[in-house]
Order: structure tokens, then sequence, then C-alpha cells
């Protein structure tokens, strides 16, 4: 059944006082962008979760360049900002992959009432929202109930025992995926018998394209499709929008930078 995953702007602007709002900008080539641009002004009592800090956890031989989180100290962390099982939180950037990881992980832990702002902070600007340059005072605390939901990941073993089986999306740019260009992993290429509907397909700036666009852009997608990118950020993007459309697709969050860390895992060029 399609979800309900991306709320607009207008309609969360009449329900802030209502929810928690959740700022997660970043740059990968800019560790402090994200904290950066939250203190110059964000929307009036959001949260910030840096994208290496609060939504991966460390980085090891295996498990990409952002791994999975301790999911509880992410739930610790939630439950400073006040957030229970019945609150509504919404999560919001500048381009939808920083605000879809968050939205991935809080359903990861089974708070599936959480939303994505369509066209980010930029969205909340142009019908004149505020913002600010405060930042919150700590509510008293919340209390999250962990209920994983790991059935929605799959490992490095799922994704070798997939190929030539089960389709796997790649949704980095073209460049990457045919190898011609590697900015930020070792190797350039991808995984065997993948094929690219790079993520940006999606969106015009930060909004999402109309429901038809989307259809037609992801026609090829099927029932448990394995989706990857870089590091497990960009490809929630395409997640999100599959789950809106009805599907149920699976996230390698390890994703490339994951499947190159084996030596022993082959990639393909061109």
């Amino acid at each position: 059944m399609p979800e309900k995953i991306f709320i607009d702007a207008e309609r969360a602007s009449k329900i802030i006082d209502n929810v928690i709002f959740y700022d997660c900008r970043y740059r990968l080539t800019e560790s402090d962008f994200g904290e950066r641009e939250y203190k110059k002004a964000h929307i009036p009592g959001a949260y910030f979760f840096d994208l290496n800090r609060d939504l991966a956890g460390k980085v090891d031989v295996e498990g990409g360049r952002h791994p999975l989180p301790d999911l509880e100290i992410f739930k610790e962390k939630l439950e400073k900002t006040g957030l229970t099982d019945e609150t509504t939180a919404i999560c919001y950037d500048d381009n939808l992959s920083g605000a879809a990881r968050m939205w991935f992980l809080l359903n990861l832990i089974g708070h599936s009432n959480t939303f994505i702002l369509n066209g980010g902070i930029e969205a909340w600007k142009s019908i004149g929202a505020p913002v600010t340059a405060n930042i919150p005072s700590h509510r008293i605390d919340g209390k999250i109930s962990l209920k994983l939901n790991k059935s929605i990941l799959v490992d490095m073993d799922k994704v070798r025992e997939s190929i030539g089986k089960y389709q796997i999306i790649d949704v980095r740019d073209e460049t990457r995926f045919l190898g011609r260009s590697e900015p930020i992993d070792r190797i350039p290429g991808r995984i065997p018998g993948s094929i690219n509907i790079p993520f940006q397909n999606l969106i015009n700036g930060s909004c999402l394209k109309s429901d038809e666009e989307l259809r037609d852009i992801l026609k090829l997608a099927e029932n448990d499709t394995i989706l990857y990118c870089g590091s497990g950020v960009t490809s929630c993007v395409t997640f999100a929008v599959l789950k809106m459309l009805g599907k149920n697709p699976l996230l390698y969050l390890g994703s490339y930078s994951d499947w190159i860390s084996r030596k022993d895992n082959n990639v393909e060029l061109g």
C-alpha cells in the first residue's frame, strides 16, 4: 500500500507546534556545513542531527562510509529532543537525502509517524514560514520503544546472493555507475548486474517531481528491489519514493563503499 511519507511546507507550517523538526543538512565535502547552516537559520524548535555523528556509526574496515549507528544511542539522542512513540517527526534538509536518511533510521527503529519535508528549508522559506537562529532549549525527555524493522535492510552477503536473481538499483550519477569518475570511493565501478536510476532524476532542486513522473522514472523497479548508492544516504530518497508509490524496496545501507571493502567482491565498469 502507498504510504504518506512526504509533507509539503504549507501543511507542515500549520502543525509546527505539534511536531518535532529535525534539521539534517550536510555536505560530504564540508563536515561542518550542516551545523553551520543550522546555526544561521532553521525551522523554529528544530534539532540538528549530523550525518556523521548522529546518523552513522564509527567507520571500520567494512560497513561503508556511513555505517548504521548504534541504535540504542540514536534512540537516546531522540529521547533528549522530547520524542515519544506518539510524537510526529518531520525531517528536512536542502536536497532530501539527509532528511531521507533520518526518516529511514526512524522507521528502522519503529517510529513510523515520521515525514520528510518536500522541498526542504527552501520550500519552508518560500511560503514565508519563520526561521530562527535560536537553539531550542532542552525539552522533557521523551520515551521511545525500540521496534526494530531490520527486514528493510540487506547486508553484503544478501547482495552477493541476489546478483543475477533479484533487481539491484544503483542511484548514483551515471559517471560513477559507469566507473568513468569516482570522486569519493577508492575503486570506481558498480556492483555487478545493477542498473542505474540516479536519485537526482526524482527531484527538481529539492522538490520531488510529480507522482506521474516518478512512476515513469521508476517503472522498472520491482518489489524487493535492492537499492544502493555510495554510502546509504541518497539511496534513502529512492527508498522513500518507492514506498510512497506502494513498492517494498530493500536498502543496502553499506552500499558501494562497503562492497569494495572486500577484495573478493567484483565490480563492473562501462
